[in-house]
């Protein structure tokens, strides 16, 4: 009877002890969530583009629904604290968002970020939120047409860990699996395999620093098109990785004008055009690195000789680089597809990303490890001396594009000249019209009066436009600039005109996202 009477008794305590924890997790839970604290920047595998110094500074964006005091602190593999901590300050546009930047932090991974939300900067904490894994190393916008996204079979898998991939869909990191996710249509890549988790794998096993992509190409798209049809892609990609900045766009281009007999004149200048928009958009001369591409199984050598002599005309190894060639891998070589010997099978697709990361080590990366303790690399040297017959001319080292820009040269104007006000000036710049604003020193500033984009389903408004050398930041919109976007569906906006925006798309069901 004893024994009997322990036993229920052991019993009605444990339940009791259960059901307090339950409740106890239950209220902190809720107490979290009525906190409201949640990272809007890094996601959870992210990673920073690193600098000159073989660092990054970490921009962290957090959204807390109160009056609060947030934190933040970085913790290395070993779970040790590696930063000063952080407090973040609620920005100028909405009072609920907090940023901050935890500065100079070394190139590797993965890093632990911790950020606290408080009452009182000497209070308790209220919540705790922690990204795992944050990176800093190597980030890459790939762009092209088929072979540049997920046309290939099978689907591939990189192998390391710290290889990632972003989602424009969904804004946040993932491992790099194919297919690569993107919002660049033809069935989205069509869902199979690309070079990008192999090429991130080569990459990691020569440069041991965290890897990542984010994909843009359309499948069949010619060099022009990617400039009418399907840049919408490439813009959101310069839009999402301002946060974290990127070494170079990666372009693999070339089948579909060797297909339609594209001149060498004439592919000089639209890949000219595609580089120089991306240059306006991004507010910086971005670097870019071309495959030697051209190979399409229905056509002639000549046509595909027209092709890869433009990519070559356009390459200076300063700014524009020369990427792998591909075009030995033809269908006799065992890398394609046997059912349209245009698209790489396996091997292909492992050969492919082996050729990008190296052209990528060998002409885009710094040799960091001569870099000095707190020290930047040399930079290049303007003139080489004329080489030896046996020797091979250096490769520049091309500037490292991270999330601030170098500031857009401006004309001096001459003593006697008296510079003239641009203000109420229209004009055009990509898709967009613009009517400049204010055009006097320190206050520059333009709003968008048109957009031709109806056939557009996603678009980026830029923070900031080229005109005549000078930088202008789009500090307005008018509405009936977004009224006739018929097919918009996503829309980001930079915060100033985020209010506009929103509004004015309410109707329209269109997804607005402010950065």
């Amino acid at each position: 009877m004893n024994k009997l009477r322990f036993l229920t008794t052991s019993l009605l305590l444990l339940g009791v002890l259960i059901f307090g924890s339950i409740f106890a997790n239950a209220i902190t839970s809720k107490a979290a969530d009525d906190a409201g604290l949640s990272v809007l920047v890094p996601t959870e595998r992210a990673v920073y583009q690193r600098n000159e110094k073989n660092k990054a500074d970490l921009l962290i964006r957090v959204r807390y629904e109160a009056d609060k005091h947030v934190t933040a602190v970085l913790f290395d593999a070993d779970d040790a604290v590696c930063s000063e901590t952080v407090s973040l300050s609620a920005t100028a546009d909405d009072a609920a968002v907090y940023e901050g930047t935890i500065p100079n932090v070394p190139a590797g991974g993965w890093y632990k970020l911790d950020i606290q939300g408080k009452a009182s900067a000497n209070g308790e904490a209220e919540v705790l939120q922690t990204v795992e894994k944050i990176g800093v190393g190597e980030v890459f916008i790939t762009a092209g047409q088929s072979n540049s996204c997920s046309f290939g079979e099978p689907q591939t898998y990189a192998q390391e860990d710290m290889v990632s991939a972003f989602d424009p869909k969904k804004d946040v990191w993932q491992h790099c699996d194919d297919p690569q996710p993107c919002i660049s249509g033809f069935s989205e890549g069509n869902g199979k395999g690309s070079p990008w988790p192999s090429a991130g794998d080569a990459l990691f096993e020569k440069l041991q620093v965290p890897i990542g992509f984010i994909t843009t190409g359309f499948g069949g798209s010619t060099i022009a098109e990617l400039l009418d049809k399907h840049y919408a892609a490439i813009l959101d990609a310069i839009e999402t990785l301002r946060p974290y900045g990127y070494r170079a766009i990666l372009l693999h281009q070339g089948e579909g004008d060797s297909g339609i007999g594209t001149k060498q004149k004439d592919y000089a200048e639209a890949l000219m055009k595609l580089i120089q928009q991306t240059r306006t958009d991004a507010g910086y001369d971005l670097i870019w690195m071309v495959a030697n591409a051209a190979y399409n199984p229905w056509t002639s050598t000549a046509a595909n000789n027209e092709i890869l002599n433009a990519q070559k005309e356009v390459c200076d190894e300063e700014t524009i680089f020369l990427g792998p060639l591909t075009d030995d891998m033809d269908k006799d070589s065992g890398y394609r597809r046997k059912q349209d010997n245009l698209h790489f099978n396996e091997e292909g697709l492992k050969e492919h990303g082996r050729r990008w990361a190296e052209s990528i080590t060998a002409k885009l990366i710094p040799d960091y490890s001569k870099l000095p303790p707190d020290s930047t690399p040399e930079p290049p040297a303007t003139s080489t001396p004329e080489p030896a017959p046996s020797q091979t001319s250096p490769t520049p080292v091309p500037p490292v594009i991270t999330n601030t820009p170098a500031p857009a040269p401006t004309a001096t104007p001459s003593e006697e000249t008296k510079p003239v006000s641009l203000k109420g000036k229209t004009f055009k710049n990509g898709i967009f019209q613009y009517k400049i604003t204010a055009d006097q020193k320190g206050s520059k500033t333009v709003k968008i009066v048109a957009i031709n984009g109806k056939t557009k389903k996603s678009i980026t408004i830029p923070k900031k436009v080229k005109y005549k050398g000078s930088s202008y930041q789009v500090s307005a919109i008018e509405k009936k600039a977004l009224g006739k976007l018929k097919k918009l569906r996503k829309l980001k906006a930079p915060s100033k005109i985020y209010k506009t925006c929103k509004a004015a798309l309410k109707r329209k069901k269109v997804v607005v996202k402010k950065y």
